[in-house]
């Protein structure tokens, strides 16, 4: 059996594009380690439920506990940084705040637990951070660094590195379905990537109702004042069936017609 290290930025970045992928992974004897650059700390209550006045970084770190539960994933580590918020709640002004780190701090620290957790795979964002979010551009361009400068210092060092990537047709059908969503007025074609740009492609709508799970444990991001209000609608679940990544960075060789249904085939 391998190890996975999934490397993202907030509470909810691990479910959405690779909750199945964790969740078969697991459940096939793999090791799924998360880490978590920061507590969501800057985001929206969007269940009425909670109390508007939580400490949303506590209400969000147990949050992600319960979906890696639920996806049978490692307990989540996380690194202490701020979240950056998005629009009217940016942190430009906190030290803390995962945009205002140098990206060599973070790159270290995630070296740090390579080290110790040895993976056989790094997965994260794409170069566009799904979306654009600042946040997840910064963490893309550190778990990349630390992919390649760990093989100095990590032995073995990981030998593939993934990005969960939106294929184009995908984030049309997104965009179609979800105009509120922060993917709503982005160009797909700059943003998503090509069908043949893919290294895995999974089917997951045998686990869809195990991904829903994990993805509803977030409570204060898909309350019923957020763009994900409809999680029961069939129609909205089948945009989750297929989850797709891209192969960022190889040692080895990789002898495999893509796309892989499995991303940790010969390992």
């Amino acid at each position: 059996m391998a190890t996975i290290l999934a490397i993202y930025a907030h509470p909810d970045d691990e479910v959405f594009g690779t909750g199945g992928i964790y969740s078969k992974c697991s459940a096939a004897g793999h090791k799924v380690h998360l880490i978590c650059a920061t507590r969501g700390e800057s985001g929206k209550i969007t269940d009425p439920s909670i109390p508007q006045d939580s400490n949303v970084g506590e209400v969000r770190e147990q949050e992600l506990k319960d979906a890696c539960a639920i996806m049978g994933m490692e307990e989540p580590i996380f690194l202490d940084y701020h979240d950056s918020g998005r629009q009217e709640r940016t942190q430009t002004h906190n030290p803390k705040a995962l945009m205002n780190v140098d990206e060599f701090d973070i790159e270290t620290e995630l070296l740090k637990h390579i080290a110790e957790i040895k993976p056989h795979v790094i997965i994260t964002f794409d170069p566009h951070g799904a979306y654009g979010h600042i946040d997840h551009i910064r963490i893309h361009r550190a778990a990349t660094a630390a992919f390649w400068s760990c093989g100095a210092s990590v032995q073995p060092a990981p030998t593939r590195l993934y990005y969960n990537t939106f294929p184009v047709a995908r984030m049309k059908m997104i965009q179609d379905m979800r105009p509120s969503s922060p993917l709503a007025n982005l160009d797909a074609n700059l943003y998503a990537v090509s069908e043949d740009s893919m290294a895995v492609r999974v089917d997951v709508s045998d686990i869809i109702e195990q991904k829903m799970r994990a993805i509803k444990a977030h409570k204060t991001q898909v309350g019923p004042t957020s763009s994900f209000a409809d999680t029961d609608n069939p129609a909205w679940q089948k945009m989750f069936t297929t989850e797709t990544l891209s192969l960022g960075g190889l040692r080895g060789s990789f002898p495999y017609e893509m796309p892989l249904d499995d991303p940790m085939i010969g390992l």
